[in-house]
């Protein structure tokens, strides 16, 4: 038995559309041709109608044209505008109701070509051109918390459950650690159709949230690597989100902390301050140079010279007497050519 041509169809708001939202895709294409019973064709993406009413849901003109955005570079998945363009919200069943039959009307006259409206089916599978009117079906591709709302009493009319996995059937990307098995077995419609439902393990954990998104956008935090640099761009050229377009993260220096490399380390021997200061009091004092001597090229080495032997270096000896008026003085190395430097008050006794 030749296998199933599946398109894949996603719905839910897409306010902003992630990098995740596209690894659906990809994730439930690589596992149903591991089965070996499944061929994927295409994908939809289908955002929804503005009257859901979710809170933070921008416009669909806006969500549309982020979704165009972040496929620009697929080669199979594609926006489908006929949910967002109906009059009110639809319900889930009838987005893949109307999919599902249009490709039915396709498939079912050989002269389609002719009768179709490019500009409203921009979202037929390009390889369905060609296609030997085999069947194809329409699957919901969904992640598990949808599984689990099924669960959920006066979400769910059994009717749309019963429309949704048993005619179309569902691909569910879970996560590692969760166990949708539980869901379908607390739910009697669930499992009775579970023959139609097909879960899809992520083992590459992305925890890519659309509410936790908006948040950093609203915070000026990166969402780069999160969404597309397209879709970023574009959320910050029509300001979505609270958005402010910012380069850096402004945030007071005080909060950061310092790395090595930003720490200024100096010498021991300081060579600015000609002066030694203990308990805040100026103890030594270097006598100024001859202003004669630096009027001249001569002079001017000399007193270089000077002031380098003059200055305090670690572990240099000095030795202080205490006169009988009760001054001190530094008494200078002998190994020295400085002059000797003077108290300029009473040393402070440690």
């Amino acid at each position: 038995m030749s296998p199933t041509k599946v398109i894949l169809l996603a719905c839910g708001s897409f306010s902003p559309p992630t990098n995740m939202h596209l690894r659906m895709f990809e994730i439930a294409r690589d596992h149903l041709h591991r089965l070996g019973n499944h061929v994927v064709i295409g994908g939809l993406i289908s955002p929804v109608h503005d009257a859901y009413g979710k809170k933070d849901l921008v416009s669909s003109t806006h969500r549309l044209a982020m979704v165009r955005l972040a496929l620009h570079n697929s080669d199979w998945i594609k926006v489908s505008d006929w949910e967002s363009n109906q009059e009110t919200w639809t319900r889930t069943r009838q987005t893949l109701q109307y999919h599902q039959n249009k490709i039915n009307s396709l498939l079912n006259h050989s002269n389609y070509e002719y009768d179709i409206n490019e500009e409203d089916h921009r979202w037929i599978p390009d390889n369905m051109r060609n296609n030997n009117n085999s069947p194809v079906q329409i699957k919901l591709l969904c992640g598990a918390d949808l599984l689990e709302s099924f669960g959920t009493p006066g979400l769910w009319s059994d009717e749309d459950i019963e429309s949704i996995v048993g005619q179309h059937g569902l691909v569910v990307i879970t996560r590692e650690n969760t166990d949708p098995l539980r869901f379908i077995y607390n739910s009697d419609i669930l499992t009775k159709l579970m023959g139609n439902i097909i879960i899809v393990t992520e083992w590459i954990r992305q925890e890519i949230s659309s509410t936790k998104i908006r948040r950093a956008l609203r915070r000026t935090e990166s969402v780069k690597y999160l969404l597309a640099d397209k879709v970023i761009e574009y959320i910050f050229q029509h300001s979505l989100y609270g958005s402010r377009e910012t380069k850096y993260l402004l945030v007071p220096t005080s909060f950061l902390t310092p790395s090595p490399s930003d720490i200024t380390m100096e010498s021991p021997s300081p060579t600015r301050n000609p002066c030694f200061n203990v308990c805040n009091n100026t103890i030594i004092q270097i006598p100024a140079y001859n202003n004669n001597l630096l009027n001249n090229r001569v002079g001017v080495t000399t007193a270089k010279m000077n002031h380098t032997n003059v200055i305090k270096h670690p572990g240099q000896a000095i030795k202080i007497i205490t006169e009988s008026t009760g001054e001190h003085k530094l008494v200078k190395d002998e190994r020295s050519d400085t002059k000797q430097a003077t108290l300029k008050r009473p040393a402070c006794l440690l």
